[in-house]
């Protein structure tokens, strides 16, 4: 439900003889997708790496003796790295959470901005954090449950690789190799996350925003990534309103970086 009419607010401030007012885009900077790499995905990453010297010593001499228990010895190292990520993992809530409350005091800035430029209307004393709480925490969740998948990502892949080394009696140079690639792949994973989740975060947001201060309309805006979806690009510039709009909305599916544009409209 609208918090207020930022419609009528505007009028009062300005004699508008418009028949509605696009509002600024707001295109969210990397450094925050960044931000949240190194805070919350690269130390859970790094663990991992900083693992993977006991798991290779522990797998050559391994491969050096193959005696009954030798496989599980490997486990045994592999289960005591990732015992110590799950710890470290556990830990990080409130890093995600200060990381949160940064991208909404930005967006929240951008929005104020944005509404004082095109209308005259100031809403600094109409927006807190507490009004997009429900937003804020679900991210805080699900960036939660995402670290602890990419953790769980990487074990099962340095998993894969050790026992398929063992079974195969693969040189422990060979497994060596394999393991810190699919480290690597963790990394870049944790990367493309990270900047997903930014997006995602903005938009709900963004739609918050519009909605409590009364707006319906709004523009699509394509990101122009380079891998984009036909179907967005093609919507980019078009008006919807929220009945209106497709289910697919801006920003919401897999590394969608599309966005939402609001427009107030003057009845």
């Amino acid at each position: 439900m609208p918090r207020f009419d930022l419609a009528i607010l505007a009028r009062r401030q300005r004699n508008v003889r418009r028949s509605s007012i696009v509002l600024r885009d707001i295109v969210p900077p990397a450094v925050l997708a960044t931000d949240l790499y190194r805070a919350v995905y690269k130390p859970v990453v790094e663990a991992w790496i900083s693992a993977l010297p006991r798991i290779e010593a522990e797998y050559a001499r391994t491969i050096g003796e193959m005696t009954t228990d030798s496989a599980a010895d490997v486990k045994a190292e592999i289960d005591t790295a990732a015992g110590e990520v799950n710890r470290l993992v556990l830990m990080l809530t409130p890093a995600l959470r200060e990381w949160a409350l940064r991208v909404e005091q930005w967006q929240r800035g951008k929005w104020r901005g944005a509404v004082l430029s095109a209308t005259g209307v100031d809403l600094q004393t109409m927006l807190g954090p507490e009004d997009v709480r429900a937003s804020l925490e679900t991210t805080i969740q699900w960036n939660a449950a995402l670290v602890a998948d990419v953790s769980d990502q990487v074990r099962q892949r340095i998993s894969a690789a050790v026992f398929d080394g063992l079974t195969n009696r693969t040189p422990a140079r060979e497994v060596a190799k394999t393991i810190r690639e699919k480290t690597g792949m963790g990394r870049d994973r944790s990367v493309r996350i990270a900047s997903d989740q930014l997006t995602k975060l903005t938009s709900a947001l963004a739609d918050e925003r519009r909605r409590e201060a009364g707006i319906d309309t709004w523009k699509w805006r394509s990101s122009h990534k380079l891998h984009y979806r036909p179907e967005h690009a093609a919507r980019d510039g078009k008006d919807y309103t929220d009945a209106t709009a497709p289910q697919d909305l801006p920003g919401r599916l897999p590394y969608c970086g599309c966005r939402s544009q609001a427009v107030v409209a003057f009845d």
